[in-house]
């Protein structure tokens, strides 16, 4: 999050544009925090069996691709950050 907080107003500068404001680095913060807490538990997911057979293979494969989506939108909306 402190590459983002620094390199974000940097890169818009050069761009030619604003600053981001204080909610911007707000919204980039959860969403950092929740793309790295996505990325737990897909991981947990994929390594665990006890958790595999709790879900079964339509549970599993739910929660992965909920997970996978939940960390594309987290990451485009830091990136709409800069």
């Amino acid at each position: 999050m402190l590459f983002v907080v620094i390199a974000a107003p940097l890169v818009r500068k050069r761009r030619g544009k604003n600053a981001p404001n204080e909610q911007d680095f707000i919204v980039a913060g959860f969403a950092l925090g929740s793309a790295i807490a996505l990325f737990k538990v897909l991981i947990k997911l994929l390594t665990q069996e006890k958790l595999q057979s709790d879900l079964d293979w339509d549970g599993t494969i739910a929660l992965c691709i909920s997970s996978g989506l939940g960390i594309y939108l987290s990451l485009k909306e830091i990136i709409k950050l800069f």
